[in-house]
């Protein structure tokens, strides 16, 4: 769907100070030097045990309002999107997220899309802020924590390994903001879903079943009974479909945007999900240098990536960013922005 009137006032990220390498992670057996060498991952960002994982989503969106010069209590919205647990069963963590905030008059509520929460979660504030002209803005965020012994952040998946983190965003229908969101595509193919849920018994809960969580002994699970090479081929299908067509609708190509930013895979996982299915070689005007030294954030890629750019200080007035995103289940996300002023809270 092509927008007219949508733009990102500003965005925030909260990132832990702590990392670890790929090569520690070798040298004390967590990481295998095979994969390694696949995922040219330098290192991931980890949380501390104590620290809360909701929060993360708090400070992001604090920088994030602060930067768009919004007051919580004008907020129309808050969409939070979350991928793996957000610290407490029969809970809503979006509620938690308004309450520190002060955002008590906004709408709330959590958006699971797999890995593309984020981008799902800015689809439907958008979708708000089109059914509400004279709403105030919408703060989507997303936080996700992977921790032992429930999940495994080295070897739970073939092909990425996973980081902690928050990240914030702030749109609105005003022209304030330093871009503009000029289109967006949601493309979907839910004969995939067992590609994350294997041979898994469903409920009531499952907190006991094959701790930490396998994502790999699933995915394998279901390829047994269906053809690798059909996989990639519908992952493809449904990639292209989404950007070609926002593309399209935007006036523009992914071969022609100034940035792309790329869900945080592994290097191997993205050149074969990603890259090859668009046409595009090597990671330049990508994120990669950023996202290989972060990892995956679950729901968070696309907003932290776009966080990055602006707060380096590279985005500049006309440019295209393209934002791509991929989550489980299986569904695909492509918007476009186009950049109106490089924001002047950069680094």
């Amino acid at each position: 769907m092509r927008w007219d009137d949508i733009h990102i006032k500003a965005t925030g990220a909260w990132l832990p100070e702590t990392t670890v390498t790929a090569e520690e992670a070798v040298r004390t057996g967590q990481y295998s030097r095979d994969e390694a060498d696949r995922s040219r991952q330098s290192c991931l960002v980890v949380a501390a045990e104590d620290d809360r994982v909701p929060d993360f989503a708090v400070r992001a969106a604090r920088r994030a309002l602060d930067r768009a010069g919004t007051a919580p209590d004008e907020l129309a919205a808050v969409l939070h999107g979350v991928l793996m647990h957000n610290g407490i069963d029969v809970w809503n963590s979006t509620s938690y997220v308004q309450r520190e905030l002060g955002a008590v008059n906004a709408f709330g509520s959590e958006v699971r899309a797999g890995s593309n929460g984020g981008l799902a979660a800015l689809e439907l504030g958008a979708a708000l802020l089109r059914a509400r002209p004279d709403s105030g803005p919408v703060l989507i965020t997303c936080a996700d924590a992977w921790r032992a012994p429930y999940f495994d952040r080295w070897r739970a998946d073939s092909g990425l390994v996973f980081g902690d983190g928050g990240s914030a965003l702030v749109a609105s229908r005003d022209e304030e903001g330093f871009a503009r969101l000029v289109s967006m595509v949601t493309t979907q193919d839910p004969e995939l879903e067992g590609l994350h849920r294997g041979d898994e018994e469903f409920g009531p809960f499952r907190h006991s079943a094959h701790r930490p969580i396998d994502l790999y002994r699933r995915a394998q699970e279901f390829l047994a009974r269906t053809p690798k090479d059909e996989v990639w081929e519908r992952g493809a299908i449904g990639l292209r479909a989404a950007v070609e067509q926002a593309t399209e609708e935007a006036g523009t190509s992914v071969k022609e945007a100034d940035h792309v930013v790329l869900p945080h895979f592994g290097a191997h996982l993205l050149v074969r999900q990603c890259l090859e299915p668009l046409g595009l070689t090597g990671f330049d005007r990508t994120d990669w240098e950023f996202a290989r030294r972060v990892g995956h954030l679950g729901a968070g890629d696309q907003i932290a990536g776009l966080d990055h750019l602006a707060a380096s200080g590279v985005l500049a007035p006309g440019q295209k960013v393209v934002l791509l995103g991929v989550g489980g289940g299986f569904n695909w996300t492509c918007a476009v922005l186009e950049v109106l002023r490089t924001p002047d809270w950069t680094d």
